[in-house]
């Protein structure tokens, strides 16, 4: 070992003190070797939890098609077409609030600090576990969970959520939180009313009722009538007895209004109906079921069969170059709902045009 002592004695160090020196740098780079490895692990597993997110499945989706056909009148069948999927939370419309736990958690538990929670609000309030399985459901009381998500819907018909109703929210999860030692992540209350603003304003614009009239040639209609004719084409009538309503796989695709009558309390024989408006709420009915279309086929048959004939919301009869320059109105709100990523037709579109 000359040459070490020779290495000492050129540094102006003693043999202990070069040995204690390079056993301190070997220290050095075994510790980080060490945490290197740790990083790229802990990288490789946040890449693996940001794959498992994205790969979540979309709840604004529908369901395959569903080959059903409901009479109609003149003996029509009514198109196939598919049928919106149950609600689940969804980021594009709901407020957001995450609770990681420190461990597995039954359902049970859960729900019971649940219990309290309100069920009859203006924004709907959700909540959703993720199982040991690895999959997003409904809290069952027999499941474990590792994660929690609540939702409070940020808009719908009446507006935004405002301060008071969020702060409500966000003041519930917080003591969830704490009740489950849970870690909250949740965004700042200034930026969950700012996309509440926004998807509002985005609602608004496409929020599209649409009517088609069809008023008598001669005279006016007795409610009788209009009931056979409504009857004859398959339309059902409501439980408060105010409108008849076009349900094709269990779905309300349009309904029919008589005036202001109702066909439960009015006198069905009087003749004094001045029109009948078969009206389509489009955001709730898929692209796809081509549902003005479908409508105005309807009230074209409807009107031979009332001897009327159809008109705008001016008055004016209903004319071709009227029906194209609708059709490419519909059009356009159609793909912006799906650019947004809220399709008609949608759980999500339901839930937000509610």
């Amino acid at each position: 070992m000359v040459w070490f002592t020779e290495l000492a004695t050129s540094l102006g160090l003693s043999d202990l003190q070069l040995s204690l020196g390079l056993i301190g740098f070997s220290l050095l780079v075994l510790v980080m070797i060490y945490n290197a490895m740790r990083i790229r692990k802990l990288d490789k597993n946040e890449s693996m939890d940001e794959s498992s997110e994205s790969s979540e499945p979309s709840f604004s989706a529908v369901d395959a098609a569903l080959n059903k056909s409901e009479p109609s009148l003149g003996g029509v069948a009514s198109p196939a077409f598919a049928q919106p999927i149950l609600a689940k939370i969804d980021p594009l419309i709901d407020c957001v609030a995450t609770l990681r736990l420190p461990e597995p958690i039954t359902g049970q538990e859960i729900l019971s600090q649940l219990s309290d929670w309100p069920k009859n609000t203006q924004f709907t309030w959700m909540h959703e576990g993720l199982s040991t399985d690895g999959v997003w459901q409904s809290i069952t009381p027999e499941q474990s969970f590792t994660e929690l998500q609540l939702a409070i819907q940020l808009a719908n018909r009446s507006g935004p959520i405002g301060m008071v109703d969020l702060s409500d929210f966000v003041s519930k999860a917080q003591l969830l939180s704490n009740a489950l030692d849970a870690e909250l992540d949740l965004a700042p209350h200034n930026d969950i009313i700012e996309s509440a603003k926004t998807l509002d304003e985005f609602a608004a614009r496409c929020d599209i009722q649409l009517g088609i009239t069809v008023v008598p040639k001669d005279g006016l209609w007795s409610l009788m009538t209009i009931q056979n004719v409504a009857n004859k084409a398959g339309f059902l009538l409501s439980r408060d007895g105010r409108e008849y309503q076009r349900v094709v796989s269990d779905m309300v695709i349009y309904k029919l209004i008589a005036d202001q009558a109702n066909f439960l309390r009015d006198d069905l024989s009087q003749s004094n109906v001045q029109y009948v408006t078969l009206l389509l709420n489009l955001p709730h009915v898929s692209h796809e079921m081509t549902p003005f279309q479908f409508m105005l086929d309807d009230a074209k048959l409807l009107a031979e069969a009332l001897n009327g004939h159809l008109v705008d919301d001016a008055g004016r009869p209903l004319v071709d170059e009227a029906i194209h320059a609708i059709k490419e109105q519909l059009e356009e709100i159609y793909q912006a709902m799906m650019v947004q990523g809220i399709p008609a037709g949608s759980a999500a579109a339901s839930r937000l045009y509610s």
